[in-house]
């Protein structure tokens, strides 16, 4: 009977350990994008990035909690080598700044947009290890190091109040968060979303000479995730205003979107596309009324002399 049980134990302990190591693996992928720079995706379907400046990392982004974020400092140990100097996030969603934890007790100062400041601080405040802690910026924030330069601009809020892109210009590779997705539709339900700052600044990164596109989400990409995400936010925006306009009642868009006259494939409509559509008309419907201009007054007479 002992013999027979060591027996199962021994199969036992070959089929499980397999199984637990893929159910609690964090990082599930680790691609190098250029010389120096990798992204990785998470269990939870987030992505991660990272790069060398000089001597030391710059990474993007931590996932959804500490677990993750140790999980992608690990990582980043196994590929480039170097302690971590900087973590930016480029919002403050959970799922891309949860793990932000872990980088700063590892010692990184953790960089964002003032407007994620907030919500971030309660994240790293416990296990910060800097003096500084959080970095937060208005506009833009240059990093140089080595041959590389590194660009962080906030163009405005899009997918989020604080939406952040990150460029290294010599390489043509850009860190885009949720703001342009190489594959699947963007996620424009978020209660801080602004979809028409999200279409003009689309607009604005496709003027952009990049090769690359690391998106928060997805696979990596090229220069025409930005142009695909921009056609997604753009339809989605042109449908809403018209739905807006013929006062169309929420439970209806389904019905609406499906008519001919939208000009959305009826394969495509999903809930999520609905959810989406959705929340840009009330975004569109909360916006205030443009304020009409002034009548001109017409000149008092002059006197005669």
């Amino acid at each position: 009977m002992r013999h027979g049980m060591r027996g199962l134990v021994s199969a036992l302990l070959l089929l499980f350990p397999i199984a637990t190591v893929a159910q609690t693996s964090k990082v599930t992928s680790v691609q190098k994008v250029a010389e120096g720079i990798w992204m990785a995706q998470t269990s939870q379907g987030s992505n991660v990035g990272w790069f060398l400046v000089g001597d030391e990392v710059v990474a993007v982004d931590a996932g959804s909690d500490a677990e993750t974020g140790k999980a992608v400092l690990e990582k980043i140990q196994e590929t480039a080598h170097k302690p971590v100097r900087y973590l930016i996030v480029t919002h403050a969603h959970g799922d891309h700044g949860g793990g932000a934890g872990a980088f700063a007790a590892a010692g990184a100062e953790v960089v964002c947009h003032e407007n994620s400041a907030p919500g971030l601080a309660q994240i790293i405040a416990p296990s910060s290890r800097t003096k500084s802690g959080l970095m937060a910026f208005s506009e833009r924030l240059a990093l140089f190091g080595g041959a590389r330069r590194v660009a962080v601009y906030f163009l405005g809020p899009a997918h989020s109040a604080g939406d952040i892109v990150v460029l290294l210009p010599e390489e043509k590779v850009l860190f885009s968060g949720d703001v342009a997705l190489a594959t699947g539709a963007p996620y424009m339900q978020s209660p801080d979303m602004d979809p028409e700052g999200w279409e003009k600044i689309l607009g604005r990164l496709g003027q952009l000479d990049v090769d690359k596109v690391v998106p928060g989400h997805g696979a990596l990409g090229t220069r025409k995730a930005i142009a695909d995400t921009f056609a997604s936010v753009k339809k989605i925006n042109d449908v809403a205003r018209i739905l807006v306009q013929e006062n169309v009642n929420e439970n209806l868009i389904e019905a609406r979107l499906r008519q001919p006259d939208i000009g959305i494939d009826a394969a495509v409509i999903s809930p999520e596309l609905i959810g989406n559509v959705r929340a840009v008309m009330r975004a569109q419907r909360a916006k205030p009324a443009p304020t009409p201009s002034p009548k001109p007054q017409k000149a008092p007479a002059g006197k005669k002399g």
